[in-house]
C-alpha cells in the first residue's frame, strides 16, 4: 500500500454553492475487513451530485462533513481487507459506491467489496467509471421495476444522458419500440444507437407529441412531479411511469390503474459483471462528452446547472 498518508480531493465542508467544491487534502482511507481500497482512475458526474451538495437529499443520502462527492469509480486495487478473497491488489475494478458515504473525487476511496466488479478490458480504466450509475438506473428502471415487456413500448425522456444513452441500448436489445425525449443536438448520436423515434423537448410537448400509449415510460429528465402526472394517461393499463429524478403521484397513478414509482440504483455486481462482458463484446456504447481533471469537478456542476449537459463528464484523477 501507499506509505503516504495523505491524499488530494475534492471535499464539501457544508451544503452550498460551487465554492463548497474545495479541492484539498484529505486522508487516505482505510479499508475495513469487507472492503477494497481503490486507487482512483476515473470517477463521473451525476445530477444528483448537485443536489447532495445543496442538501436536497439528506434525508436519503444523510452525510458528515466534510464529504467527499462522486459515487461512481473506476480504478486499481490498491489493499484488500482482511476477509475480501474475491480480490487482490492490481485488479482493475469498477463499482457504484454507497451515495452516503465518501465517495470517489479523490485519490483512493474504499468500497465494501461485493459492490465491486472487473473492469471491461477493452476500454481505457478511466473510461469504466462512465458506466457503473448509469447502466445500473438504466437497467433496474427498465426491467426490475418497469417490468418493460420484450417488443413493448417505451418512453425514455433524457434519453441523451448519462443514463440515457444505456436505456436505448437494453432497450433496443431487448426488442423495444423505443421513444425518446432530448435535443437536437443529440438526434444523430442516438439515432446512431437505434431509437425509433424522437421527441424534441425543445419545441414539442410529449402528450401531444405521443401517438399510441406505452407499456412504460422512464423518466430521467428534471420534469416536475405535475408534469409527470400529465404523462400517466399516456400509459396502457398496467403500465409504469419510473423516475429517477422527480416523482409521479402514485395515488393518482393507481386510479389511473398504472403504476408510479421513484428509482434510486441499487449496487449490483453481477450487472456490472454482465455489462463489463456486453462492453468487451462490442455491445454497449459510451458516450463521453467532457473529460476534467479532478481540480475542474466544479465546472460539471457549472454545466448541469446551466442545463448543458449531454452525455456523460469523466472526471480523470
Amino acid at each position: 500500500m501507499n506509505e503516504a498518508t495523505h491524499m488530494k480531493a475534492i471535499r464539501i465542508h457544508q451544503f452550498g454553492g460551487l465554492e463548497e467544491l474545495r479541492y484539498e487534502d484529505a486522508p487516505i482511507p482505510v479499508p475495513a475487513a469487507d472492503e477494497i481500497l481503490i486507487k482512483v482512475a476515473g470517477t463521473a458526474f451525476n445530477q444528483a451530485d448537485v443536489k447532495i451538495r445543496k442538501g436536497y437529499l439528506q434525508a436519503i443520502f444523510p452525510h458528515e462533513f466534510p464529504y467527499i462527492p462522486n459515487f461512481e469509480v473506476s480504478g486499481t486495487v490498491e489493499a484488500a481487507g482482511a476477509e475480501v478473497t474475491d480480490f487482490q491488489p492490481g485488479d482493475r475494478v469498477y463499482a457504484a459506491l454507497d451515495m452516503s458515504r465518501d465517495g470517489a473525487a479523490a485519490e483512493y476511496v474504499v468500497t465494501k467489496a461485493r459492490y465491486a466488479a472487473l473492469a471491461p478490458v477493452s476500454l481505457e480504466l478511466s473510461d469504466a467509471a462512465a458506466l457503473p450509475i448509469g447502466v445500473l438506473t438504466a437497467w433496474q428502471g427498465l426491467f426490475d421495476h418497469g417490468n418493460l415487456p420484450q417488443g413493448g413500448r417505451v418512453l425514455i425522456a433524457g434519453a441523451a444522458g448519462g443514463v440515457g444513452i444505456y436505456a436505448v441500448q437494453f432497450a433496443k436489445q431487448h426488442g423495444a419500440y423505443v421513444i425518446g425525449t432530448s435535443s437536437a443536438a443529440s438526434m444523430p448520436m442516438l439515432q446512431e444507437l437505434g431509437i425509433d423515434e424522437i421527441i424534441d423537448y425543445t419545441k414539442e410537448s410529449v402528450t401531444d407529441k405521443l401517438k399510441d400509449k406505452v407499456d412504460l415510460i422512464l423518466n430521467l429528465s428534471p420534469e416536475s412531479t405535475e408534469v409527470l402526472n400529465t404523462w400517466l394517461p399516456l400509459l396502457k393499463e398496467g403500465g409504469a411511469l419510473i423516475s429517477a429524478v422527480n416523482p409521479a403521484d402514485e395515488a393518482l397513478a393507481a386510479q389511473l390503474g398504472v403504476k408510479a414509482h421513484r428509482l434510486f440504483a441499487q449496487e449490483d455486481r453481477t450487472l456490472l459483471t454482465r455489462v463489463a462482458e456486453l462492453v468487451d463484446a462490442g455491445k454497449l456504447k459510451l458516450w463521453i462528452t467532457e473529460r476534467l481533471p479532478l481540480a475542474e469537478l466544479a465546472a460539471s456542476h457549472a454545466m448541469s446547472e446551466a442545463g448543458k449537459l449531454r452525455g456523460k463528464v469523466l472526471i480523470t484523477i
